[in-house]
């Protein structure tokens, strides 16, 4: 009878972690000051594609934690993430028979703005602020010429992510920040 607690307990615990990323994610991708600025695009795409932006930087830090549990809590994140997206979809009266279609390609989306900001986040050095701000200008995904802020915003975060223990991420404990909110709390 111990292995059904076990695999429940461990079931729920997946769950709380990926819910509870999933919520921070959601709420800094929603950030008035990254559309204000104009690093953000506030459009339902560009929404979006903050929301994969952010996924992008969790689910990599959860990759290099390289465990059975981090794998699930990425796998239910992801999930997560394509059913918000789908949800999203018929919040805005989008037609049943429409929505498949829709959510396919933002999917698709997903995917691969996912895999190219991986690989430009995590080039070393300069390279890597290079490296993102060009594929933030490919993927349009902040007004022209603000690029750099969002660059520096997820290469920012990318550092807070990596310096957190594994418990920590698996627990799914992480504030995002902007470079300016730990500026100002760190003097």
């Amino acid at each position: 009878m111990a292995f059904p607690k076990f695999w429940n307990s461990d079931s729920k615990q997946i769950r709380k972690s990926s819910d509870s990323l999933y919520s921070g994610m959601a709420a800094a991708s929603l950030r008035p000051v990254l559309y204000e600025q104009g690093a953000a695009i506030d459009s339902f795409e560009g929404r979006a594609a903050m929301i994969t932006i952010h996924a992008t930087l969790v689910l990599g830090r959860l990759g290099r934690i390289n465990t059975t549990r981090a794998r699930k809590i990425a796998e239910r994140l992801n999930t997560t993430v394509l059913d918000q997206f789908d949800a999203a979809y018929r919040e805005t009266g989008v037609g049943d028979s429409s929505i498949a279609r829709k959510v396919r390609k933002l999917a698709e989306v997903h995917y691969g703005l996912g895999k190219a900001l991986t690989e430009a986040v995590y080039k070393s050095g300069e390279d890597s602020t290079k490296a993102v701000i060009a594929c933030i200008q490919r993927n349009a995904l902040s007004e022209a010429g603000r690029e750099r802020l969002l660059a520096l915003y997820l290469l920012h975060n990318r550092h807070r992510l990596d310096a957190l223990d594994d418990d920590t991420v698996l627990a799914g404990d992480f504030d995002w920040a902007l470079p300016a909110d730990d500026e100002t709390s760190s003097t």
